[in-house]
């Protein structure tokens, strides 16, 4: 006993030995080896750069930019691209010069100079070897031999000639002294800093972002919404934005109301390389546009503009109004007299370029203005580091204004940083003071329709290089779900007004399954609930009434919900049905919401069991009855086979369990991986696509079958059941995706179909649009793509050869759009032919959101399946 005793004292003493970090270790860093790289020199060009190398743990290693000297290199590169190689100006300079009048001096002697600063600030050209000169220069700041230090290459020119811009003061009295021993030279600078003068007289820069990027309206996935995208553009003093991510133009509209909701006076326009401008996107299909020409004339027919490559000698013969700006073709840019576009990018890459507007003072920006300025080439495009492109008269002016740093800083509320974020209901606003000097004000919120705040103003005391949090609770109404809500943040001081946004995007109070089938007698219906008022106990009623007459109740009930504000509860109601076609009207909080439920008999045979077909480990499942056979893969939950018996046909694309002929391509799984089947996209690869999913046979015989499948990815859950009813064709797919990565914001449910013996011109494809049904075949010699909005929530395939049908159906209103592809062996992620439909389906979050497809294969016309379906209540109609 004594000896259990000590070594239980042993490891006490030795656990509290080991549970303080050695040495005082706390962060990588304390351990990381750090080392200084330069170059400056000759490699295919003339250039500079300033790195740290870090290792870690000898194995781990990275190198960053020497940020401060690369600064202090791009200084030296900005005036030897204005023609004044050897300019060194102190910060500050050209603020303080210009913010009160002052008298020019060349050569002047002691005594003129004493005399004007008598009565203001002056401006003295001199050369540093004259007696005054000497004096002055001896009063220089230490840092401005820094090029030298540094050893820019442009420091080892023989013929170059320094000039030093700097100020020195007394009291209120100001001397700025331009040094150089080349009359020339301080000529020249002194043309460009009247020359500045005038531009800053003339004009108000307005800074933006052209070609930000987002894929709100997409399948793949990216950081950042557009209203982020804005909040951190509007945080760097940027007033304008155009949007050019994949499907981005689609958010025209929505863009400028939700800078209306808040009253930002922030200008917004959408496009799609290489157009940009239109009056709407009406029409625009980007994958079915082949020629130059069709892009031209789109433009042309919506009043917007069009841009080309400046490299592009094919573009020559063509119409169009501008340049694609790179830095590569900064030559061309500068000194060509063609308006230009800078493309800025999506926030994971950083938005470290934009543009630079020059309006006329007394104009207001909008649009229009905005555009004026980009077709006079008043601009001047920022790419990173400060590099600069445009027309000298505008990029000069700003690039004096960025050795100045002071100007701009001031000029864009740059000394105060603004950020916020809303987490629940709750938004959070962290503000930053990097100025010398105290900031007073008050951080004011602005709220559309439907929130409201018991506090939307605080008052903020920010010390000098400090920074402070607040918070704001919202209270959001029922006018505010289902909606995506900006939030403006605004730091009032001084008669300016720094600014930012965020979002409360917002679900549905209520979710369902838009469209939902079950058999008699018990239908199982899942209901979320958003609770976004103060209640945290409430019903929730559900009534069903007859799909004719909605004033026939056929079945009611109620349960209670207990849930608090700003969070969700799932549950699940159980309707006592007879066979028949139905609406559901749910009603909770003040809302209601209504969907389409058809309830078959209970009748058919079918039968599931789990088999491995490939003998991995992983069992697929199979759900058969007399009219298919369906298989389905636990990886990526998707059918893999739906083969009907009638025709002996899989109407789904197969390789599986073949690898793709590319299958140790760099990073595959980074990219559409062709398993084949009814799969999803949600990213580009998909995240479901290698996923093995938990499954279980929930009923594997009776009057239908069932399989569920669930995964997590990291927080975000997504399950899918799959139900074959009686000895019908129909297959169900309920979705339920409970999520929280924002970047995930659309789901493409797609059967990927190959009718009969092969994907081929003898199989037309039916959708019924908004302007009628229309068909559509594949293209033996190309791959083409389609955006097509429904009428009705189906599509139709026929193969006229083998007289089988596939018919796909989901809900019409959720949706954003119905994307047609017509694969093709071209295709580098995908070496086959094959035609997806995918309706492409926001995700929201803060809630589970419900989606069914439904399959239907069979011999016959496809006229035969549409009717049928109609007839079970499965065909939705806007």
């Amino acid at each position: 006993m004594q000896t259990k005793r000590f070594r239980n004292l042993v490891f006490i003493i030795l656990l509290a030995a080991v549970s303080h970090p050695v040495n005082g270790q706390e962060s990588p860093m304390d351990n990381a080896v750090r080392n200084e790289f330069q170059f400056n020199g000759y490699t295919n060009y003339w250039h500079d750069t300033y790195s740290e190398w870090y290792r870690y743990g000898n194995l781990f290693k990275i190198a960053i930019p020497n940020v401060e000297k690369t600064i202090m290199q791009s200084k030296v590169d900005v005036a030897a691209d204005m023609g004044i190689p050897g300019l060194i100006m102190q910060e500050g300079f050209l603020n303080g010069l210009l913010s009160e009048p002052y008298d020019l001096l060349d050569q002047p002697d002691r005594a003129q100079l004493e005399n004007t600063l008598g009565s203001g600030n002056a401006l003295v050209l001199v050369d540093p070897g004259s007696a005054l000169g000497q004096t002055l220069v001896s009063r220089l700041p230490a840092e401005v031999p820094f090029p030298e230090k540094l050893k820019s290459h442009q420091y080892g020119a023989v013929d170059l000639k320094r000039v030093n811009a700097f100020y020195l003061e007394n009291g209120e009295r100001k001397l700025f002294v331009v040094s150089s021993t080349d009359e020339n030279v301080r000529q020249q600078l002194n043309k460009q800093i009247e020359h500045t003068a005038r531009i800053l007289d003339k004009y108000k820069l307005h800074k933006g972002w052209f070609g930000a990027e987002t894929l709100l309206k997409s399948v793949t996935c990216t950081k950042g919404h557009p209203l982020e995208v804005i909040g951190a553009g509007m945080n760097e003093g940027n007033s304008w934005f155009v949007f050019s991510g994949y499907m981005d133009f689609l958010a025209k509209d929505e863009l400028e109301e939700w800078m209306k909701d808040v009253n930002l006076p922030v200008v917004t326009d959408v496009g799609f390389w290489p157009i940009f401008g239109c009056r709407d996107y009406e029409g625009l299909q980007v994958q079915y546009m082949f020629t130059r020409e069709s892009w031209i004339d789109y433009a042309r027919e919506k009043e917007g503009y069009v841009f080309r490559q400046v490299w592009d000698t094919a573009a020559d013969r063509f119409d169009y109004d501008g340049y694609l700006a790179i830095e590569g073709n900064k030559e061309q840019i500068d000194n060509e007299n063609v308006p230009f576009i800078v493309h800025t990018g999506r926030l994971d890459q950083h938005v470290l370029s934009g543009m630079v507007l020059f309006i006329e003072k007394g104009e207001l920006l909008t649009r229009e203005s905005m555009w004026e300025a980009i077709l006079d080439r008043r601009e001047v495009g920022v790419l990173e580091q400060g590099k600069m492109m445009g027309p000298a008269l505008y990029r000069n002016a700003m690039q004096m204004l960025l050795l100045d740093r002071i100007f701009l800083e001031e000029y864009f509320g740059d000394h105060i940083d603004l950020k916020a974020v809303v987490n629940g209901y709750d938004v959070e606003v962290t503000i930053s003071n990097f100025s010398e000097r105290a900031a007073y004000g008050d951080v004011e919120l602005s709220l559309p329709a439907g929130i409201t705040a018991d506090h939307a103003v605080i008052p903020v005391d920010l010390p000098t290089k400090s920074s402070k949090v607040l918070h704001f609770p919202l209270k959001p109404g029922k006018e505010a779900t289902d909606h995506t809500n900006p939030v403006a943040v605004h730091f009032n001081m001084d008669g300016r007004t720094k600014s930012t946004l965020a979002i409360l995007d917002l679900p549905q109070a209520l979710s369902v399954h838009r469209l939902l089938y079950g058999h008699a007698p018990e239908v199982s219906y899942p209901v979320t609930i958003h609770n976004f008022t103060d209640k945290s106990s409430f019903p929730v009623d559900v009534q069903v009434v007859d799909a004719e007459n909605e004033r026939k109740v056929i079945y009611k009930t109620s349960q209670n919900c207990e849930t608090p504000i700003g969070t969700f509860q799932d549950m699940l109601f159980k309707l006592v049905l007879p066979a028949g076609n139905y609406r559901v009207k749910i009603s909770a909080l003040g809302v209601e919401y209504k969907s389409q439920l058809g309830v078959g008999k209970a009748e058919g045979k079918p039968y599931a069991y789990a088999l491995d077909l490939n003998a991995d480990g992983i069992d697929e499942y199979r759900l058969e009855n007399d009219s298919v056979q369906v298989t389905l893969l636990s990886t990526g939950a998707r059918v893999i086979e739906y083969i009907v018996k009638s025709r002996n046909d899989n109407v789904l694309f197969k390789l599986w369990p073949e690898k793709a002929i590319d299958d140790k391509r760099p990073f595959r799984k980074r990219g559409y991986y062709p398993y084949g089947g009814f799969e999803d996209f949600l990213g580009q690869g998909s995240m479901e696509t290698h996923q093995v999913y938990d499954a279980e046979l929930v009923k594997k015989e009776g009057d239908y079958v069932r399989v569920r499948m669930w995964t997590d990815y990291f927080g975000n859950r997504l399950e899918k059941t799959f139900t074959l009813y009686g000895n019908s064709p129909l297959l169900e797919v309920r979705f339920a995706l409970t999520f929280k990565n924002p970047e995930a914001n659309v789901l493409g449910p797609q059967p990927i179909l190959e009718l009969g013996e092969k994907h081929w011109t003898e199989d037309v494809f039916i959708v019924p649009e908004l302007d009628g049904l229309q068909e559509y075949r594949m293209k033996p010699e190309k791959y083409y793509g389609r955006l097509q909005n429904l009428k009705e929530g189906w599509n139709a395939g026929y193969d006229t050869r083998e007289d089988i049908t596939f018919i796909g159906a989901y809900p019409v209103d959720q949706p954003l759009f119905l994307h047609m592809w017509m694969n093709h062996p071209r295709n580098p992620e995908a070496h086959h032919y094959y035609v997806e439909f995918q309706p492409w389906t926001p995700i929201y979050q803060k809630s589970t959101m419900y989606f069914t497809y439904y399959l239907w294969g069979a011999g016959g016309p496809w006229e035969n399946g549409v009717e049928t379906l109609r007839e079970m209540n499965l065909i939705t109609t806007r």
